[in-house]
């Protein structure tokens, strides 16, 4: 468990470095929309990863013989706390955008899509 939570501090550090060498020639508002952009993204993976998941022990739950279901209905519980957990953190990064005045920067229509991508 150790080495893992060291891989995964190395890892942090690693994909943090781009954003600490490129911080001489950023604004704070810069900094702090690049941070809610990964957030965001963290969050929506993981709120797809703990859909995943639920369906999953929920198929598991009415496959298995009643008396092997209170496992897989321990996970179908943890996964509406996890469920609630990360719908809070999602809410508290919209607080974030709102307090700061950062904005979504979605786009508003389709045409703006396009140059979302270099050729």
């Amino acid at each position: 468990m150790k080495k893992f939570r060291n891989t995964i501090a190395t890892l942090a550090v690693f994909v943090s470095m781009p954003l600490v060498t490129h911080a001489a020639n950023q604004t704070l508002e810069d900094l702090i929309n690049a941070a809610i952009k990964y957030l965001n993204l963290a969050l929506a993976l993981l709120m797809g990863f703990a859909v995943v998941m639920f369906v999953f022990y929920i198929i598991k739950y009415f496959i298995l013989p009643h008396d092997k279901r209170s496992e897989a209905g321990q996970y179908l519980l943890w996964s509406i706390i996890g469920f609630f957990i990360i719908l809070s953190l999602w809410g508290l990064v919209n607080i974030l955008i709102g307090t700061f005045d950062l904005g979504q920067n979605n786009p508003n229509a389709w045409g703006d899509i396009k140059d979302l991508f270099p050729n």
